[in-house]
């Protein structure tokens, strides 16, 4: 009698290799999922059935951990407030520390496409997020603002900072499918009549002027922001 040693296990032998099991679900590997959703096809992509395919289960199995998309995105917006530094308030140069955490808090949010989309109309939370808050408050009152001014201060200055964020990812996306969207807005503007639109004929050139690389347009809104709040700030 022939023995054959290469055969293989039968199906129920206790020695078939087996799949390795499947790494168990955690909030962390769940952010990080959602957010390489978001990252690769933004933020109206993310749902919690998407969400579950990214991560090769059920949706139900998700609900363990997270208890919808409204948790999920303040998940999202505390994960990537945790790659904002704010440094310790210098009262000498408040106004310029102050203007870096906001270019540092766009930077991030522009790095991962529409996201800041999630925090309009939606006050985050989490630890990071206060951590950043507690540590904003701290510059605008290094910097002589009262109390009252500081914390709606520390509201004006996110939303115009996500807003802008935002609105430059929504352009982004539009240009990838309409990119002759300003070169037909400039035509529109060129074709108003002078004499009923005097000043925006006038002011046309300013008006329709590219944004450079400097991103200057939201270093304009930046500046008047942080100018206005000296004024306010107490002797």
């Amino acid at each position: 009698m022939v023995f054959v040693s290469n055969l293989p296990e039968p199906p129920w032998s206790s020695h078939v290799a087996r799949r390795p099991a499947r790494a168990p679900l955690t909030r962390e590997g769940i952010t990080a999922a959602a957010l390489a959703i978001v990252d690769a096809e933004g933020l109206d992509a993310l749902s919690m059935r998407r969400l579950a395919e990214q991560l090769g289960c059920g949706p139900s199995a998700l609900y363990g951990h997270v208890s919808g998309k409204d948790e999920l995105l303040h998940m999202l917006i505390d994960h990537v407030a945790g790659e904002v530094e704010v440094p310790d308030p210098d009262p000498e140069r408040w106004q310029e520390q102050l203007k870096d955490v906001m270019r540092a808090t766009r930077n991030v949010f522009v790095a991962h496409r529409d996201l800041a989309g999630a925090s309009i109309a939606n006050i985050p939370t989490g630890p990071n997020v206060v951590r950043v808050v507690d540590r904003l408050l701290a510059l605008l009152l290094a910097g002589g603002l009262s109390r009252q001014v500081a914390a709606y201060a520390a509201d004006l200055l996110p939303q115009f900072v996500t807003a802008s964020a935002y609105e430059w990812s929504r352009f982004e996306q539009r240009m990838e499918h309409e990119p002759e969207y300003f070169e037909r807005l400039h035509a529109y503007y060129e074709a108003l009549p002078a004499d009923r639109f005097p000043v925006v004929a006038d002011l046309l050139v300013e008006l329709m002027a590219p944004d450079e690389e400097d991103d200057a347009r939201f270093e304009f809104g930046l500046d008047v922001i942080v100018r206005g709040l000296a004024a306010l700030a107490e002797p």
